[in-house]
């Protein structure tokens, strides 16, 4: 009998003033872009990830084979809110079972994890703001931008490694005519994959076949008449989600313990990162990028006129006219069973649009997990712990309420 352990609780607490750093917060420590060279080289960092980010790159090569663009794979049916729908369920399931070992196939193991969220539930609203003395609430926002704009920096420094910004003429070639075929002439195969993927991938989390659909009939029948607890605090565990989830990838990136060192340190090494690869971008494109241009351009609304980057606009202009690379997309794997996938394609399902078990479970599972990669905490454990769990009697006070 699985239940959100009280230990993780007081863990949670004692790093919670430190994962509270609201604007203003941050703005006091000098963990913001405060001066014109760092807004600078903030605004160059997002506009080349977006770039990046929008051709789906940094990623490997895509080498189709050149049979592919005579395949004729089947369109699905469904709708894309059915297809989410499913992939979602899918999801869950698969989370379910490799966090806490329960296969939501299986009604006792349901039971299990709705007892999960409702301990949780209790752990959040009651003993959280006891330890704390007080209402809980956090603002994530500080340690969110930090890890986004250190994110961005890693995204960018891929990209140069692979010569992505600076393409030589036949890297540009490959990617426009992988194949040998103009990217432009891939739709026809890569349309219907965008379609039929996740619901191949929905078929493997699932252990269900894609040439024959009972299998999968029957296990989305049996996830989506499961029912869970409602999230008795979704705000909360969303804020605490991000929190630990950017802490946690700036601890990979970076080699520190953030809530160790503190926001203005993880801010700084951050910043130097930002800084040596304005440098480096700047040496390899062969333009100062470090300093930001300004022109001004009138406001759409009421004629006031705002500084733009203008370094920024250039740079954007200079990047290289590359296609979108769907290398994770239209791998030989994925496209060999979407060739076979003709009875996913003719599914005509009635679909429900939302389940409320898919948002629950996996703000659960993406809660849980973040607290194991940030915190080192296993806050779901599998039976009562030795310290005297109080669980059982939770519940009961719970349900008598």
């Amino acid at each position: 009998m699985s239940c959100f352990c009280r230990a993780s609780v007081a863990r949670l607490a004692s790093v919670l003033p430190a994962l509270d750093v609201p604007p203003e917060q941050a703005a006091a420590t000098g963990a913001v872009h405060d001066d014109p060279q760092s807004r600078h080289g903030t605004e160059v960092a997002h506009a080349v990830s977006s770039w990046l980010a929008s051709r789906g790159l940094p990623a490997a090569p895509w080498h189709p084979d050149p049979a592919w663009h005579q395949l004729q794979l089947p369109m699905p049916k469904l709708p894309v809110s059915a297809i989410t729908t499913i992939s979602g369920l899918a999801q869950l399931r698969a989370q379910v079972l490799a966090q806490y070992g329960h296969d939501l196939l299986i009604p006792a193991h349901a039971n299990s994890v709705a007892r999960i969220v409702a301990t949780m539930n209790v752990r959040l609203t009651t003993e959280l703001p006891r330890h704390l003395g007080g209402p809980t609430a956090i603002n994530p926002s500080g340690w969110v931008k930090l890890a986004t704009l250190n994110n961005a920096v890693d995204q960018i420094h891929e990209a140069m490694k692979q010569g992505l910004l600076t393409p030589q003429e036949s890297q540009v070639q490959a990617m426009t005519t992988p194949g040998g075929i103009p990217i432009s002439q891939w739709g026809n195969l890569l349309r219907p994959l965008r379609m039929l993927a996740p619901l191949i991938a929905a078929c493997m989390q699932l252990d269900a076949s894609v040439t024959d659909t009972v299998q999968l009939a029957a296990a989305v029948k049996v996830l989506a008449r499961i029912t869970l607890p409602p999230l008795a605090a979704p705000e909360l565990m969303a804020s605490l989600t991000a929190a630990l989830a950017a802490t946690a990838s700036l601890q990979t990136s970076l080699g520190v313990a953030p809530l160790k060192v503190g926001l203005a340190e993880v801010k700084a090494l951050v910043h130097a990162k930002q800084k040596a690869l304005l440098h480096a971008m700047s040496n390899r494109m062969r333009t100062d990028l470090t300093h930001p241009g300004t022109t001004q351009a009138a406001e759409k609304s009421g004629g006031h006129h705002a500084p733009e980057n203008a370094t920024v606009k250039k740079l954007l202009a200079a990047l290289p006219k590359l296609p979108v690379v769907p290398s994770s997309l239209a791998t030989p794997d994925v496209v060999r069973i979407a060739a076979q996938a003709h009875a996913l394609a003719s599914l005509t399902w009635q679909v429900p649009e939302r389940l409320p078990v898919i948002a629950t479970g996996l703000s659960t599972c993406t809660l849980t997990a973040q607290m194991h990669a940030a915190l080192g905490v296993q806050a779901v454990l599998p039976a009562p712990c030795r310290s005297g769990c109080d669980a059982a009697a939770l519940l009961r006070a719970a349900s008598a309420a």
